[in-house]
């Protein structure tokens, strides 16, 4: 028997769409959200926007603060380098389980990733060239048969894409990124995993250098 798909309720949709709308950045980080505005602008009563912004405090993307209002996280320099480091331990591990547990389908999704990135550039849709970006990093995870890895960084991805699309960033530093997957993605192709796991390394923490400290002390 087919199993039943539940629709979405309200809430979720509204989380979904404040998600969404947090990662690729049409919100900014610190922006205040105001229940009245919402509520208008998804055509909803209050009570699922109230909802949809505590499962949003939950996943961290949310700060609710008495007496003052919910606002999008923003993150200080210290937490986006520990959010940095975090993911130059975890990612390596992550491509190393990928190749070992189903190498072709991994690789097979990179090439994919990489080229939607270069056809994104070229055409300067910098927004989506970043959303991409993610999905490039999330592939790591996504085959890498490790519940407990995938988990870690679902637990941090929304952060990661948020941040992601906040920096500040040229045309050439973007021509950066995506050589560097080419590069990644070339040395594990060719079974160079040291190499590819000190290359992904590099490129996780040179994040650091390019981030626009004016969103974080603003």
């Amino acid at each position: 028997m087919k199993s039943i798909t539940r629709p979405k309720s309200l809430t979720e949709n509204v989380a979904e769409s404040l998600r969404y709308s947090i990662v690729n950045g049409e919100l900014s980080l610190g922006q205040a959200l105001s229940e009245a505005s919402l509520s208008e602008t998804f055509n909803v009563s209050k009570t699922p926007v109230r909802e949809a912004l505590f499962i949003l405090k939950q996943e961290g993307l949310i700060d609710i603060i008495p007496q003052k209002g919910s606002f999008v996280f923003k993150p200080d320099e210290k937490s986006i380098v520990e959010l940095c480091n975090f993911r130059s331990y975890i990612e390596p591990i992550a491509i190393a389980e990928s190749m070992k547990n189903n190498p072709q389908e991994f690789l097979e999704s990179l090439e994919i990733s990489i080229v939607k990135m270069e056809h994104k550039l070229k055409n300067k849709d910098f927004k989506a060239f970043l959303l991409l970006d993610g999905e490039f990093h999330e592939s790591f995870f996504k085959h890498c048969d490790n519940s407990i890895l995938r988990k870690s960084y679902q637990l941090v991805q929304f952060h990661i894409g948020a941040i992601r699309s906040h920096l500040t960033s040229t045309e050439e530093a973007f021509a950066e990124i995506l050589e560097d997957h080419r590069l990644i993605y070339q040395l594990l192709s060719n079974n160079k995993l040291d190499e590819a796991q000190s290359t992904l390394k590099a490129h996780v923490l040179g994040i650091k250098s390019i981030i626009d400290t004016c969103i974080l002390h603003n």
